[in-house]
């Protein structure tokens, strides 16, 4: 039998031998993400690379199957193949495999590749990943709280043969040469769409992370490892958010900016009377209190009104006298030809 190539897991995933845990996964889902098959249809080549960063990783991203592999190096892959290795007998007769590797690493070795002797605390090591997503949320959600509905794709075990990649179905078992399970296209694993219901708290902040346990990626035992969801506070056309504070822009007339008064302010939930104060000037910020993001454990923001104060364009024959009479009490000069200043703006 033709000893297989022995393969550089780390060149494979493109990282160096002394990558951590992270860079290994990261480096896995992004070339992962790069070769599947399911985005790839028809692309053998890229199925192909798949298969070889997948095998790459259920080596490297195992902390124990790493250190078997780089203790003894193209032994791991030959006996992992099952193939260059001396046969023996037993007194009985039976062929009994051979492993030319130090007695520390044998059990190891044996239950990586048989599935054996492998307790609890094993089963949970061998977890599957923890998957991130992102998940959109509105002002209006934020404010209120929502239970949403949001659709992922999560890889899971292929159902057809238990993860095996192959036709036998038989978990810890050497299949050399054996045909390719149709379903996953011999990766074990498979995209399954899914659709959760996610309870989004009032008040949640752009960036939290929201945490599923039990609903990321299938492992080699089966036991899903956890998801993330991100939370994406989506812009607002009418509202800025800062913090815990919400900051808007309101239109005053010139009169009530002079004169103070009072105006409809529109919040996230509802329109609140704001009493203006005599003289204010664009750029100010009126405060409030009480209406900005929602705080479970304390006080809310508060909601900023930006004063933008509005001017008319055109003038009814009334309110140009009376602006007139103010405009000399103050000693200003208005302009003697309104042709000549509307013909200055106009080319601004």
């Amino acid at each position: 039998m033709t000893t297989p190539p022995y393969k550089d897991y780390y060149a494979i995933l493109g990282v160096t031998k002394g990558a951590d845990e992270k860079a290994i996964k990261s480096a896995y889902r992004r070339l992962a993400r790069k070769y599947h098959p399911d985005v790839n249809p028809g692309n053998a080549e890229a199925e192909e690379k798949f298969k070889v960063i997948s095998e790459a990783y259920d080596v490297l991203g195992d902390a124990k199957k790493r250190e078997q592999y780089d203790s003894v190096g193209e032994q791991w892959r030959r006996a992992s193949q099952g193939g260059g290795w001396p046969r023996s007998s037993t007194p009985s007769g039976s062929p009994t495999q051979e492993y030319d590797i130090s007695s520390a690493h044998l059990q190891e070795i044996l239950e990586s590749l048989f599935g054996g002797g492998r307790d609890a605390h094993d089963q949970m090591r061998n977890r599957g990943e923890d998957i991130e997503f992102a998940i959109d949320v509105t002002l209006d959600e934020v404010m209120k709280g929502a239970i949403k509905e949001h659709a992922v794709n999560i890889e899971d075990i292929c159902k057809t043969c238990n993860g095996t990649g192959s036709q036998s179905r038989r978990r810890g078992v050497l299949n050399i040469g054996g045909p390719a399970c149709p379903t996953c296209r011999g990766t074990g694993r498979i995209v399954r769409p899914q659709r959760l219901k996610v309870r989004i708290p009032p008040g949640v902040r752009d960036g939290r992370r929201l945490h599923l346990r039990g609903q990321g990626a299938a492992g080699t035992t089966g036991h899903k490892g956890d998801m993330y969801l991100v939370v994406r506070v989506l812009k607002h056309p009418s509202f800025e958010i800062h913090e815990r504070d919400l900051y808007t822009d309101v239109d005053i007339p010139y009169t009530i900016a002079a004169l103070g008064g009072e105006i409809s302010v529109q919040t996230p939930i509802d329109t609140r009377q704001l009493t203006v104060p005599a003289g204010v000037q664009s750029g100010q910020r009126i405060r409030v209190s009480g209406h900005g993001i929602p705080n479970p454990g304390g006080r809310a923001g508060d909601l900023y009104a930006r004063v933008r104060i509005t001017v008319p364009r055109k003038l009814l024959p009334r309110e140009r006298e009376l602006l007139a009479e103010i405009a000399a009490l103050r000693g200003d000069r208005p302009p003697s030809r309104d042709k000549d200043v509307q013909a200055d703006v106009a080319s601004m």
